[in-house]
């Protein structure tokens, strides 16, 4: 069928762009877990050190660690022994025994060496949050996305900055009036910063949900293509190829939930952190705005306390010292975050701003589904498709 080399690029670069579950057969044990063992390594002599008495000296803890790390690499040998495999060799797969070694044996250090089994349920619990943590991001590539979203959203600095100059006429005139108005720097202004930190992560958490609640309807119909020229055009820089007979026509793979799960995190990342830029710059430019208008007098004249300073320059803009107060900060937060609210949904809403967002989401969607469907043409038709070596 198709090179072991070429299949293992492929699947390599759906890992990267944050889309592992299109890999075919995709496995907890071979492919999230023994892609997450060096982490499951550490965390396991963490809770090895974290097993002994943190009371006791200091040679109980390097006892204690050691036991640990002993324990560990016996586990190890024993597994591999167990499974015909070079003592030392690395595990090809992450099987219910590692799974079970990993949960007990830490659990077990405190009965062993303490004879506290309080200790012991406590670390078992850890373990268990941990495993299912690092499953969750391992099996849907979160780091991954994060790291692929990150670079995206670098190439398309010059589109999100038209996106945002698009919609700045509009959130000035709506915000405008609220940033110089004495009730928002009475109540922004003047708030507890755990509770501003709240109502600005409240405000993160709509723009989540309508987010959220757009994307299906971009992802719509996205997986069908009329030949396989075309499908072979969209998928463009992925490192796959194949020679398609003149008379076989395409046949697209639905996506299996958990694949279209994977698909809109990525999508739901992606745009986040362009709305968590958008929202970036609109604090910012509150900022430079009050730095130039509102004076110290101005926020204590609104807020009916002195103000604090944070940063007093002597430079003057047209007579003006540049102070920079908490107080400006604060507004400044509390106004971003409530119009990134509203960027979301005019951005989402708005035929003209909604198809630039997405515009560039949409074709990496394209290209990582058109590659899929020349993936498993490669990989599990009956018929085997010569894929070219690249």
């Amino acid at each position: 069928m198709t090179p072991p080399d070429s299949q293992a690029r492929i699947e390599n670069w759906f890992v990267r762009r944050g889309v592992p579950h299109f890999i075919h057969n995709y496995s907890a044990t071979e492919d999230v877990f023994t892609r997450a063992l060096p982490v499951l390594i550490f965390w396991f002599l963490l809770s090895s050190i974290n097993g002994a008495d943190v009371d006791g000296s200091w040679r109980q803890m390097i006892f204690a660690s050691l036991a640990g790390l002993g324990l560990l690499l016996l586990s190890g040998i024993g597994l591999n022994r167990l499974r015909n495999r070079p003592l030392l060799s690395r595990p090809q797969r992450v099987g219910w025994l590692e799974i079970a070694i990993f949960l007990v044996v830490p659990a077990a250090l405190p009965v062993i060496f303490l004879q506290d089994w309080t200790v012991a349920w406590g670390i078992l619990i850890d373990q268990i949050i941990v495993l299912i943590v690092v499953f969750a991001v391992t099996s849907y590539g979160l780091i991954a996305i994060s790291v692929w979203s990150m670079r995206r959203l670098f190439k398309t600095l010059g589109q999100t900055f038209r996106l945002f100059t698009k919609a700045l006429p509009l959130l000035l005139v709506g915000f405008m009036f609220l940033f110089i108005n004495n009730e928002s720097w009475q109540t922004a202004g003047t708030l507890d910063p755990a509770l501003l930190w709240t109502v600005t992560g409240c405000f993160g958490v709509l723009s989540a949900i309508f987010l959220a609640s757009q994307i299906p309807k971009e992802l719509r119909n996205q997986n069908q293509f009329s030949s396989w020229d075309e499908a072979i055009m969209l998928a463009d820089d992925a490192p796959v190829t194949m020679e398609v007979k003149p008379h076989k026509p395409i046949e697209t793979k639905k996506l299996g939930k958990r694949q279209a799960g994977n698909l809109w995190l990525m999508v739901f990342v992606t745009q986040a952190f362009r709305l968590i830029l958008v929202s970036i710059l609109i604090g910012l430019l509150f900022i430079s705005l009050g730095l130039l208008i509102i004076q110290p007098t101005t926020v204590e004249l609104w807020t009916r306390e002195p103000p604090e300073i944070v940063f007093s320059s002597s430079w003057q803009i047209f007579g003006n010292p540049v102070v920079l107060t908490i107080e400006l900060l604060q507004v400044a937060l509390f106004l971003g975050g409530f119009a990134g609210v509203y960027f979301s949904v005019y951005a989402t809403t708005d035929k003209t701003l909604r198809s630039e967002f997405f515009e560039d989401t949409v074709h990496e969607v394209r290209q990582n589904l058109a590659a899929r469907c020349i993936y498993l043409e490669n990989v599990i038709y009956q018929e085997p498709i010569p894929a070219a070596q690249t």
